[in-house]
């Protein structure tokens, strides 16, 4: 048995124009919504600070071997090695000692005095 609080559905007789309208009237309607019109991001650069670049002076090897211009320059404090320099600046000992003259046999290296560390590793010939 039917609940007596349930709608039952009336059927009448319509026509196919008054089908037509009721469907319808019962479809949702559409509303068009105006796309979304974001402000584009302006893009704000920073105005770069021009740096007065000087000209490097050009520092050349005692000997004639090497160009020393754009190394940096280390002075040696008291109670450092040659092997000191070479773990600070993850240099190979060999090429540092070659690329500073520092003679073979001894590696000392003396107080205040200047190294330059190389920027591009350097070709150490046999037996030098």
């Amino acid at each position: 048995m039917a609940d007596s609080n349930e709608i039952k559905p009336v059927l009448t007789n319509l026509t196919n124009a008054e089908t037509k309208q009721a469907i319808n009237a019962l479809k949702p309607k559409s509303v068009e919504v105006a796309p979304k019109v974001e402000k584009p991001i302006e893009v704000v650069k920073p105005t770069p600070v021009a740096k007065e670049v000087k000209p490097m002076a050009e520092v050349k090897d005692p000997r004639g071997m090497f160009d020393y211009t754009g190394c940096e320059q280390y002075t040696v404090q008291d109670g450092e090695t040659l092997f000191d320099v070479a773990q600070k600046y993850k240099v190979a000992l060999q090429q540092l000692r070659y690329f500073n003259h520092v003679p073979k046999d001894t590696m000392r290296v003396k107080p205040r005095q200047t190294l330059y560390i190389p920027k591009e590793p350097v070709l150490v010939p046999v037996g030098e």
